[in-house]
């Protein structure tokens, strides 16, 4: 591997060798993060974009709020995928690939990992509350005498509490699942390319 990247002077790459390893899409890292990131774009577009037109259409449109804010997401998401396709795909340019190039593409890819999981765990609880608040609104009757609503039988302590329990259980479970979900999509080929990295500067 490390003959992969080959540079007299310590700095700059053979964009020959880069190139080879590049070709073989089956084992090279970038290219498998950018395969999974299509297939998520894809799997967002289908079940959040989805939702969003169940919301606008069902209910006489009562809840397109609902679908507004999925709507939202769903473009944020598409900002996430052009702005990290773009960084992989620079990533993948042999002819200016420099070291010094990879280990600031490597750091900012880091980023946008670690500001995926954080952001893909904190949406959870950031919906329940939403939702919450959409359907105290929308059907009050219906909701009004749960736990998760303040009443004269459910004092606020009690609400609060149950809300409490119910955003850091929620919260914790979706931590562990998406912490396991990004690493397998993108975390071990980010070590892979770190380990490549490091045999550069031996």
């Amino acid at each position: 591997m490390k003959n992969i990247w080959h540079d007299k002077s310590g700095e700059t790459t053979g964009p020959d060798k880069i190139a080879a390893m590049l070709s073989r899409r089956s084992h090279n890292p970038i290219e498998k993060m950018r395969r999974n990131l299509r297939m998520e774009l894809l799997i967002m577009i289908v079940m959040v974009g989805g939702v969003a037109i169940y919301y606008f259409i069902a209910f006489k449109s009562e809840y397109s709020i609902i679908g507004w804010a999925y709507a939202l997401l769903l473009v944020l998401f598409g900002y996430y995928f052009f702005r990290k396709n773009r960084l992989l795909r620079e990533m993948q340019c042999s002819s200016c690939r420099i070291k010094s190039n990879l280990e600031l593409q490597l750091r900012m890819l880091e980023r946008y990992v670690r500001f995926y999981l954080l952001s893909g765990t904190a949406i959870v609880p950031i919906l329940f509350i939403f939702l919450g608040i959409v359907l105290y609104h929308k059907k009050p009757a219906l909701i009004s005498k749960t736990i998760l609503y303040p009443s004269s039988t459910n004092p606020v302590w009690k609400f609060l509490l149950a809300w409490l329990i119910l955003l850091i259980v929620s919260t914790a479970i979706i931590w562990v699942l998406n912490r396991g979900y990004v690493n397998k999509l993108y975390g071990r080929h980010i070590e892979k390319l770190k380990q490549l990295v490091l045999q550069l500067s031996e």
